[in-house]
């Protein structure tokens, strides 16, 4: 299949029009058009509409069209609340960096008005307990924590990790997507997110035009000096201590939670990565984009 048809049926499986640059960025596999080439190479796939810079397939492009322009304004609101509670949040003791994922991040402004603000959180090895304690404290007392059925505009902290723990190892098309789109919250986050990249070469067996992207509102940001004295303040008095205490009040919490009974979601929970997800959407992907695939 021409890769290009490829590029836009995996958009379209995750209810998304691309422009010619965002085409350019995503197109699946190594078989890489120039810029200046793709337009040309569209133009010869009858499956596929343009309209006002935007392109798609056929079927679903009225559709769509009308749901780019509702979620674009979505994301820039979504943008604004992030960039409210950015700096607090890379202000959590032994926090090392924040990644804006999920349909937050996407070049395209994907946010739904009822979805959450996923977040991937990287921590301090030896620390990461203590750091989600204090952060699952913090967002649940100002009210922006997802929580139950609690999810519009909240933040989604269900994905931790450590820094010696960079390696990801769902090598799927949805997760080299996810990747490659994260945006670093924080100075400090902005060259973490490098170092990640660095650790996850095989993201570009996918998507080899994708690079790491700033955004100089986020990324341009330094935590509180509160940080760094209550980082000191630990590591004076007992921080292995104050740790393996967090670890204990969340291990029983996270035991007793149903979300575990389920085999299709994806649970990790060791000392060096929390995730606690439902079904992963890699999976749903990937039959969507199936479905779409046999129909054309």
């Amino acid at each position: 299949m021409n890769p290009l048809l490829y590029t836009l049926a995996y958009a379209n499986s995750q209810k998304r029009l691309l422009t010619l640059e965002e085409i350019h960025r995503y197109q699946i596999g190594v078989s890489n058009y120039d810029l200046s080439e793709i337009a040309s190479e569209l133009a010869k796939i009858p499956q596929i509409k343009a309209h006002q810079g935007l392109y798609g397939l056929v079927d679903d492009f009225d559709q769509l069209l009308v749901l780019r322009q509702e979620k674009g304004r979505e994301s820039i609101r979504r943008y604004r609340r992030v960039l409210k509670y950015a700096r607090l949040l890379i202000s959590i003791p032994y926090i090392k960096g924040i990644f804006l994922a999920g349909s937050s991040s996407f070049s395209t402004g994907n946010a739904k008005k009822s979805s959450d603000i996923d977040i991937f959180i990287v921590t301090d090895p030896n620390r990461m307990w203590f750091a989600r304690f204090w952060l699952t404290i913090i967002t649940q007392i100002l009210g922006i924590r997802r929580s139950g059925e609690l999810e519009e505009n909240r933040f989604c902290l269900n994905h931790y990790i450590t820094a010696n723990n960079l390696e990801r190892l769902d090598h799927t098309l949805y997760a080299s997507q996810l990747y490659s789109d994260y945006i670093a919250i924080g100075q400090a986050s902005q060259e973490l997110l490098k170092q990640f990249w660095q650790a996850n070469p095989w993201r570009q067996d996918y998507f080899s035009q994708a690079s790491p992207r700033e955004y100089p509102t986020l990324s341009q940001l330094h935590p509180y000096r509160i940080k760094y004295w209550l980082e000191w303040f630990f590591n004076h008095f007992s921080i292995d201590i104050w740790d393996k205490l967090a670890k204990s009040i969340q291990s029983q919490k996270i035991k007793s939670n149903s979300i575990q009974s389920n085999a299709h979601n994806r649970i990790q929970i060791d000392d060096t990565e929390l995730e606690f997800h439902p079904e992963p959407n890699s999976i749903k992907a990937e039959k969507i984009i199936q479905n779409i695939l046999q129909n054309l």
